[in-house]
């Protein structure tokens, strides 16, 4: 992979001692050998549709600029917090129906800030030419996120450098907030094992990304209490779990 592309999508920390006998435990990816991008067996993972896309790498200023841009720099706002306010104005409802969101959560939307457990997702990412728009956005709890990313796009933009340009199957959908219906692959609407074993482990991320995890206000409220980043100026010593959250903080995928 790109180093600056994992850079911008930085892997995950893993815990030490305990943990990281957990991490062991855990299948490694694997992709099927000598086989091209089209040789998913599926064509929709987790509401993504997989879209043939131009992959474009566009130069390190650039690349730079944009996410300045995404995050706000030099005192002027950020595309994200814009985002996250124009969902907490205009579809709060829907936060709550698909996302489970409280109402305090969204009120930190409102005023343009991160919720634990969720990313604001360039769809294309900034990496591959991706926009700072509105309709490349889409906020998503965090493993569903790490899939589409690690799972789909990592394996056909490897070695891609400045200036690169490549066909590639991207995650793609219209909407702007991910939907725990949609979680699960399909091919032809028809529900179907992903052919590779994935790289993202399940118990380093907040369970929020299934419909029952949504339809339990209390569970879901312990589950992302689990994964909190910690207040204190001694985070550095919390659980590596308990960074993942923090880390969307700064991210700019």
């Amino acid at each position: 992979m790109n180093s600056e592309y994992s850079l911008i999508h930085a892997k995950r920390a893993r815990k030490k001692g305990k943990g990281r006998k957990h991490q062991q435990a855990f299948h490694p990816y694997s992709h099927p050998q000598g086989k091209g991008q089209s040789d998913f067996s599926f064509d929709t993972i987790h509401g993504m549709k997989l879209k043939e896309t131009q992959y474009v790498v566009p130069s390190s200023a650039e690349r730079k600029a944009r996410r300045a841009e995404f995050q706000g720099s030099n005192g002027k706002e950020g595309v994200r917090s814009k985002f996250l306010k124009m969902l907490a104005n205009d579809h709060k409802q829907e936060l709550k129906d698909r996302l489970g969101m409280s109402d305090a959560e969204i009120a930190r939307m409102a005023e343009g800030k991160s919720v634990n457990g969720y990313n604001v997702h360039h769809k294309l990412p900034i990496h591959g030419g991706g926009k700072n728009e509105f309709s490349n956005f889409i906020i998503t709890p965090l493993y569903p996120h790490d899939q589409w990313h690690h799972d789909v796009l990592d394996k056909q933009i490897e070695g891609m450098v400045e200036g690169s340009r490549r066909t590639v199957l991207l995650p793609w959908s219209d909407e702007m907030i991910y939907d725990p219906k949609t979680f699960g692959f399909t091919k032809e609407n028809q529900p179907v094992q992903p052919n590779y074993t994935s790289k993202v482990n399940p118990a380093n991320y907040p369970k929020i990304y299934k419909p029952e995890h949504i339809t339990d206000a209390a569970a879901r409220k312990r589950e992302l209490n689990r994964f909190a980043p910690s207040p204190s100026k001694g985070a550095q010593k919390a659980p590596q779990r308990k960074k993942l959250i923090a880390s969307i903080m700064r991210d700019c995928r």
